[in-house]
């Protein structure tokens, strides 16, 4: 080979090279871009999702709050007109504060239906059985039309069970809220 061509060809391999050297370059910060840019994309939506997740918990924590306010307020005022049917004053005035917490607690129910996970429903809804019977009890011995078994012991023993059952079931929110168990500190 000539000195012309040997020449020639080391151009080729330098250009060639220098060429070569920059491409690989390129495609080493191109790979490199796309690996920080999806990392940032996963940091992105778990940080969404933490986010989504803390707001749920917020939601429900105060839903429970409420719930939880409002359904032991209930119990409180239908246990109150047990105690004023059995002393044998006028119920009036205490059925219409039993009236107002049934109110407020159908509300606070219904909200509850649309933000509570299904485990923690399932007991909302024995608990509200449970204070919707107690209250059918109750209305028909306010106006003399009980029926057989419908008496305040008997009365008196549900409203026991009652709070047994509210018990339980704040016990399934702070649960799900993850607040239960040995503090953090």
């Amino acid at each position: 080979m000539d000195s012309a061509a040997a020449g020639l060809l080391a151009a080729v391999v330098g250009v060639g090279g220098t060429l070569g050297s920059a491409w690989l370059t390129q495609r080493r910060g191109d790979a490199s871009r796309r690996e920080e840019w999806e990392r940032l994309e996963r940091t992105g939506r778990a940080e969404l999702a933490a986010q989504r997740a803390e707001s749920g918990r917020e939601v429900r924590r105060s839903v429970y709050t409420e719930f939880n306010a409002a359904a032991r307020h209930y119990l409180a005022t239908l246990n109150d007109h047990a105690h004023v049917l059995g002393i044998g004053h006028d119920p009036q005035e205490s059925l219409a504060m039993v009236e107002t917490a049934r109110v407020d607690y159908r509300r606070r129910y219904a909200e509850a239906q649309m933000a509570v996970p299904d485990t923690v429903l399932a007991e909302v809804g024995r608990v509200d059985s449970g204070l919707g019977s107690l209250y059918g009890t109750l209305a028909r011995l306010t106006h003399d039309a009980g029926r057989e078994g419908d008496d305040l012991e008997n009365v008196r023993e549900r409203i026991k069970q009652g709070w047994r059952d509210l018990s339980r079931m704040r016990a399934m929110m702070r649960a799900d809220l993850g607040v239960t168990g040995p503090s953090h500190e």
